[in-house]
Order: C-alpha cells, then sequence, then structure tokens
C-alpha cells in the first residue's frame, strides 16, 4: 500500500497534490494507496497544549470523503510515538501497515525532535526497498501554502483567500444548542452552535454562508462575536440565521461554510438600528447568492455524502468507486469543481 503521511489538518491544495502523487504511484504499483494522519495534532503534543486546528476530526472524514481518499488511516499520536527515532518511527509503520511506498511533502518531518529530513526517509525507505515521492510545496501569491497560512486567512475574515488555497470552502462543523432567545425576538431566528475551543473560527463579524441543515443547503448569515449590542453577553457566539427556513435545529449538527464577510461586529445604541442593518446584511447576502456561484459542484458532491444513507463519517473504509476523485492532469480545480469517479 502507498501511504500519503502527514498531519493534513486543512487538506488544502498542497496536499491534494500528495494525494494525487500517491494515486499515481499506486496505480503505478498496483497496489491500494491512503492517507495516513493523526487523532491528535503533533504540535499539541510537543508543545503541551491544545493547537488551533482548522478542521476537527469530523470535519477532515467529509473532505477526505470529498477527495475520494480510499483510505483514511487515523493513529494517535502521543508521547511515546513522539519519541520514536526516524527508523523506530518507520518500523512502526511497516508492523502496522506493510506499506510499499510513502508519499510527503518537501517539508515533512518525523521522528524524535522532529529529526527525520526527505534525505534521511528516502535513505531508510531505499533500505526497506518502499518507493518514496516528495513533492514540492505548491505556492500562492508567491507564498507557500501551508495551514498555518490558512489559519490566518481565517482568522482574519479573509476567507475567499483562505478558500482559494483550501480549493474548498472553509468549513465548522457543531450541535445547536439553546441561546437566549434574542435573534428570534428581533425577527432573525439563529441557530447558536457549540465549538471546541481548538476550533479555529473566523474574526469577528458578519458572513455570508452556505448550510447544510435537515438535509438541504440554505444561504445563511452568520454572526461570529460577542453581540456588544446587549450587556451581559461575553462568550464568543457562532450563530447563523437561515434565510427563508423555520426549522427546530436544537440539538441537531450543522454544517457551515462562512464564504464572504459583510462587515465587522458594531455595537448599535438600540434593537431598531440593529434590526435595520441586520436587514440590510441579510439583503447583501441575498444579492451574493444570486451571483454565479463557483462552488455549485462543490455543494452537489457533498449533498450526495452528507445525505448518504451509507455514512461516509463513522470512521469506515471510504470506497472511492462511490466519491469524488482527484483528476489525473488538474491537481485542483479553479471553481472547487471535480469530475465524479
Amino acid at each position: 500500500m502507498i501511504l500519503a503521511l502527514g498531519s493534513f489538518d486543512g487538506f488544502h491544495r498542497g496536499h491534494q497534490l500528495l494525494l494525487q502523487g500517491a494515486r499515481k504511484r499506486a496505480a503505478e504499483k498496483k497496489t491500494p494507496w491512503g492517507v495516513l494522519t493523526f487523532s491528535c495534532h503533533p504540535q499539541s503534543v510537543l508543545q503541551g497544549h491544545p493547537y488551533p486546528l482548522l478542521f476537527l476530526e469530523k470535519e477532515r472524514q467529509l473532505l477526505a470523503a470529498y477527495w475520494g481518499i480510499p483510505r483514511f488511516l487515523v493513529i494517535p499520536f502521543d508521547r511515546a510515538l513522539a519519541e520514536l527515532s526516524p527508523e523506530g518511527f518507520l518500523d512502526y509503520l511497516d508492523r502496522r501497515f506493510s506499506p510499499t511506498g510513502l508519499v510527503v511533502g518537501e517539508n515533512f518531518r518525523f521522528g524524535k525532535g522532529r529529526g527525520g529530513t526527505p534525505e534521511i526517509l528516502r535513505r531508510l525507505c531505499d533500505a526497506r526497498h518502499w518507493s518514496l515521492d516528495v513533492i514540492p510545496s505548491l505556492y500562492w501569491q508567491d507564498r507557500p501554502i501551508s495551514s498555518s497560512q490558512i489559519r490566518e486567512s481565517v482568522r482574519s475574515g479573509r476567507l475567499e483567500e483562505a478558500a482559494a488555497c483550501l480549493g474548498h470552502p472553509f468549513l465548522v462543523q457543531g450541535t445547536v444548542t439553546r441561546g437566549d432567545q434574542r435573534g428570534r425576538e428581533l425577527g432573525f431566528p439563529t441557530a447558536n452552535l457549540a465549538l471546541k475551543p481548538e476550533k479555529i473560527v473566523p474574526d469577528r463579524g458578519v458572513y455570508g454562508a452556505c448550510v447544510w441543515a435537515e438535509g438541504a443547503w440554505w444561504t445563511g448569515a452568520l454572526n461570529v462575536g460577542f453581540n456588544p449590542t446587549f450587556d451581559g453577553i461575553r462568550g464568543l457566539r457562532f450563530e447563523v440565521h437561515l434565510l427563508g427556513a423555520s426549522l427546530d435545529l436544537y440539538g441537531k449538527p450543522l454544517w457551515v461554510f462562512p464564504l464572504r464577510k459583510v462587515r465587522e461586529e458594531l455595537r448599535f445604541p438600540d434593537r431598531g438600528s440593529l434590526i435595520r442593518q441586520m436587514e440590510k446584511d441579510v439583503e447583501t447576502i441575498r444579492r451574493w447568492k444570486a451571483q454565479k456561484d463557483p462552488y455549485a459542484c462543490f455543494w452537489e458532491t457533498l449533498h450526495g455524502l452528507l445525505a448518504s444513507p451509507s455514512e461516509p463519517l463513522a470512521g469506515q473504509p471510504l470506497s472511492p468507486d462511490s466519491l469524488t476523485v482527484v483528476p489525473e492532469t488538474e491537481p485542483f480545480p479553479d471553481k472547487g469543481c471535480l469530475p465524479r469517479g
């Protein structure tokens, strides 16, 4: 089996080149391929505290299904694994997965103290008669695409920039919890999502979003912030109003794809001023929705995955025959649209 190795926090466009490389090498060797990644980001163990993540496990599983990864293998990264020497780490891979080849990025480091480099990895792979493909970094606007760069784009509210580097929109999955009902009182009921503290979220403000809820896609007006117009609210809120929807979503999962920032968070002098601004925000988002959607095929593919009775997010092996695959000639689509496999 050919394994693409890495943290794969974002499955960004650079990662997609690794997927393409693994797929091609596996086809040459007539062997299966897959991704080997970690259930805890290595930096969480190495730094001793939770590491901010672009995508949590269920979100990564959805993206793995979208990119047609036939085997999405996840192992726990703990102190014992971190203490393995480069050679010991490969011995571990050999015992667990019996790979015949590896695919890594040029910045891949492994083993104790991150002492393993691609040069060391090549020597160790040669000794085991494994193939090794080292994929160069992919650049966007003269900068190498990286998960850390995309985290900064998301944190700053530059979601179109993040999507350009990811090759797909940023996403947030969470469970709807009961809020203070203030949105309903204002005429804009919202679904409040409970998020894990390590999950990266966009900068405070209002965003246009695409939302999967109750088996359908909805246009959403997303608010990220502290609701400064009202006294006494201090916790960060991630709440979305679904345009034209009247749904009971309490306790249910929601998939939110923030796409574009409408405005910064503001404090209003009274409720009337806030309502008028919210009406303007919704109208702005409606106008955006009326424009040509560059991610139409992305939503179509995810609809099939999210609505599928054979749930692809439960950790079982994913079938490449029923999923979108990375194209042979183009490593990533400009429009977020892939041919069906």
